[in-house]
């Protein structure tokens, strides 16, 4: 059997940032046997605001297979992300082996906060 075609579009649903967030990250692991391209946005939603792209909006790449990437950006006034707003990633990919995550850090290194990941088996497919 072979898999669907896409395009396929995920969302990691709406999160929010505990007051100890200084940078959200996102990954993306292709574990196709091909190269992938694939696109990703971050929005921020706010009560009775339409949503909006986060800076530096939407990101194509290109991986080969087996390849990782990621996009980390700041937390704070002026930055970003802000703590107080609803976000979401968004993916558009070709291949539902292309999987994202997401997570938020206490510092600018890769060191989550516990219980902010949201893993690929999180996302949901929206079409």
């Amino acid at each position: 059997m072979q898999p669907a075609a896409g395009p396929f579009t995920l969302t990691s649903g709406l999160f929010g940032l505990p007051s100890a967030a200084a940078s959200v990250d996102w990954m993306v692991v292709n574990n196709s046997g091909s190269p992938q391209s694939f696109t990703v946005t971050v929005y921020r939603h706010g009560i009775g605001i339409p949503r909006a792209a986060v800076a530096p909006g939407p990101l194509t790449l290109t991986l080969a297979s087996t390849e990782v990437t990621h996009n980390a950006n700041s937390v704070g006034a002026g930055q970003p992300f802000a703590v107080g707003f609803y976000y979401e990633v968004v993916l558009e990919t070709h291949d539902l082996d292309v999987l994202p995550s997401v997570h938020v850090w206490p510092s600018h290194f890769n060191d989550p906060i516990p219980g902010t990941l949201i893993p690929p088996g999180s996302f949901v497919r929206l079409h």
